[in-house]
């Protein structure tokens, strides 16, 4: 099932965090601002069970919106999460209404093989690289998907 993240799936939701992104991307505290105070920002999980197998976090701003994040608990990647997740996005932006939203827009890793074809398989297209985009200086594929 995929619903609205809560402040109870927090602890489920930096395991899988701290498991996926190195670089630690967020904190509890930020994660927390994204959940409770950024006015823009959805933030979703997928349960089974009682247990968080992932989680995405994307932002709506005026007519397009921007994937934060995206992960699966390394135990249950290959089985569709992510791509069930990115589905359950464009769904919910979808049912705005014609137009309200017209485009998704990500970076991705240029070196993450993995996600960039996760992202190619659902319909988002290469834009450009950002070079030196990331703090250890590695490449972004800026990607989008156009809803219109």
């Amino acid at each position: 099932m995929i619903r609205l993240m809560t402040s109870l799936d927090l602890d489920q939701v930096m395991e899988i965090e701290n498991e996926s992104f190195k670089d630690g991307l967020y904190t509890k505290e930020q994660m927390l601002y994204e959940l409770n105070d950024n006015p823009f920002a959805k933030c979703m999980v997928y349960e089974e069970d009682n247990i968080i197998k992932g989680f995405l976090i994307y932002m709506e701003t005026f007519n397009s919106a921007t994937i934060v994040q995206i992960a699966v608990s390394n135990k249950f990647r290959r089985e569709g999460i992510a791509t069930k997740l990115l589905d359950d996005m464009i769904n919910r932006l979808a049912s705005k209404g014609y137009g309200e939203i017209e485009n998704v827009t990500l970076e991705v890793r240029a070196n993450n093989e993995s996600a960039h074809n996760l992202y190619l398989k659902n319909k988002y297209k290469d834009v450009t690289i950002k070079k030196q985009y990331y703090d250890n200086g590695d490449d972004a594929i800026y990607m989008m998907r156009v809803l219109l």
